[in-house]
């Protein structure tokens, strides 16, 4: 009788032992198709490429004006308050041709100045103002100097590096949670509501497979 219950709980013994090991073998694996994080030094590279150009445009921009003592007799158009109003609007990088929004207002006097400079001139041909290009504007005291064609294709050049080097690192921030975000929500949290811990899946899996093979072990020694 014990011979014919062991070979009945034969088959049962190897589905069963089957069975668990494919469970824990089939336990859930960190994914590998999540896109990692820009690491510290790529930021910083970006960092570095974006703040280049930034300073490169600063240069071509706020590029000296010649400037002229004022001499009795001169044709003068004066402009005040200032050069240039309050405020700026911040280009988009990525899409905006500054050369569509060059403005030479100057041009219709041949000498000009403002309240900001008594006594000196400049010459208002070698002038202009360009919404796109005064957000980078350094020192307001003093006229703009008229960019030329090339001029303002490389500051195009330089605003789309801008504008990827922005992206780019935004992109990584919304995937990085911060660590002081993740503090205060644990901060927030009452405990009474926190879920308790899952088993861990290697762990729970393994556990599985030697219970498994104990059981299996004591059946088989009750069997004989």
């Amino acid at each position: 009788m014990l011979e014919g219950a062991s070979r009945f709980m034969l088959p049962i013994r190897n589905h069963l032992f089957r069975a668990l090991l494919i469970l824990g073998f089939c336990a859930p694996l960190p994914s590998l198709s999540q896109q990692p994080n820009l690491g510290q030094p790529q930021t910083n590279s970006l960092q570095a490429e974006m703040q280049a150009a930034i300073h490169q445009v600063e240069r071509i921009i706020n590029q000296p004006v010649t400037a002229y003592r004022r001499a009795p007799g001169m044709k003068v158009g004066l402009f005040s308050p200032g050069w240039f109003h309050a405020g700026a609007t911040k280009p988009n990088f990525n899409t905006v041709d500054i050369r569509a929004t060059q403005e030479t207002p100057y041009a219709s006097h041949e000498y000009v100045t403002s309240d900001l400079n008594p006594g000196v001139v400049f010459l208002g041909r070698q002038l202009e103002f360009n919404s796109m290009t005064k957000y980078f504007y350094t020192n307001r005291v003093l006229p703009k100097k008229k960019l030329t064609e090339a001029e303002m294709q490389e500051i195009n050049r330089l605003y789309r590096i801008i504008g990827r080097c922005q992206q780019q690192l935004a992109r990584s921030q919304e995937r990085e949670p911060t660590s002081s975000g993740a503090s205060d929500t644990a901060e927030t949290t009452p405990s009474s509501a926190k879920r308790p811990r899952l088993v861990n899946p290697y762990i729970g899996g393994g556990a599985l497979v030697l219970l498994s093979i104990i059981l299996i072990f004591s059946y088989s020694r009750r069997s004989r």
